[in-house]
């Protein structure tokens, strides 16, 4: 499993005849036009940390005049993602979709422009809390499961089967999805919930497209047999 490498197979980008320069039909680096690969990447970082940037700013002057720490949690995920991106190892298979790398890089702008409000409800921020701890606990033990095999676009830095990947196989996305839900039920307003249902959407469509391309690789069709469920254990 990859964490947050994402999009869809590379045998629909063959089909389509759509594709990023510098990958293969089956998946895999070429030799010499590695630059056109790299070249997304490094622009997607930089729009990344553009955004973080903004994101952080906000957050800042939110503190400054409620002095609440509501969005302390997503403050901590964000940027616990962002220093594993921006340090994240080469793959040796990626996607070469252009839809995936258009969906993937979105799914990472999405969740910096979350904004928290103030609370109204004491037993409701407290429960908010709470489930945003369970969700920043399963994402931090994924995260430290993939750390630097972490990505964007769906590819294949390895396939991690140890921790909570042992469950599902995309607990990531999993913390995730129940860190979203708690805040938003602490910090609701119509922008943050469409954001957020977008977000759910995404992290699902990515969980399937990434299976298409890891599906590629013999230890993960064996991982996959061994590990049933992709986010929920007994559900789903």
């Amino acid at each position: 499993m990859m964490g947050r490498t994402t999009a869809g197979a590379v045998s629909q980008a063959a089909a389509c005849g759509s594709g990023v320069s510098g990958v293969r039909p089956d998946g895999r680096l070429a030799g010499a036009p590695r630059l056109a690969v790299r070249l997304p990447s490094v622009a997607g970082n930089i729009l990344v940390a553009l955004f973080y940037a903004i994101f952080l700013y906000s957050a800042f002057r939110f503190w400054l005049k409620t002095g609440s720490l509501v969005g302390l949690g997503v403050v901590a995920f964000n940027t616990l993602v962002i220093l594993f991106l921006l340090t994240r190892r080469r793959p040796t298979m990626v996607t070469g979709s252009i839809r995936n790398w258009i969906l993937a890089p979105m799914t990472q702008i999405l969740p910096l422009l979350l904004r928290p409000v103030e609370s109204a409800s004491w037993p409701l921020f407290v429960a908010s809390s709470l489930g945003q701890l369970a969700g920043l606990a399963v994402m931090g033990a994924s995260l430290a499961v993939l750390s630097r095999s972490i990505g964007v676009v769906a590819a294949n830095r390895g396939i991690k089967t140890r921790g909570p990947y042992a469950w599902v196989r995309h607990p990531l996305y999993a913390g995730e999805i129940l860190f979203f839900l708690a805040f938003l039920a602490g910090n609701f307003t119509r922008p943050n919930a469409l954001l957020i249902c977008l977000l759910i959407l995404a992290q699902i469509t990515r969980a399937h497209q990434e299976e298409a391309i890891l599906g590629r690789d013999d230890k993960y069709a064996a991982y996959r047999t061994a590990v049933a469920y992709r986010l929920i254990p007994g559900v789903f």
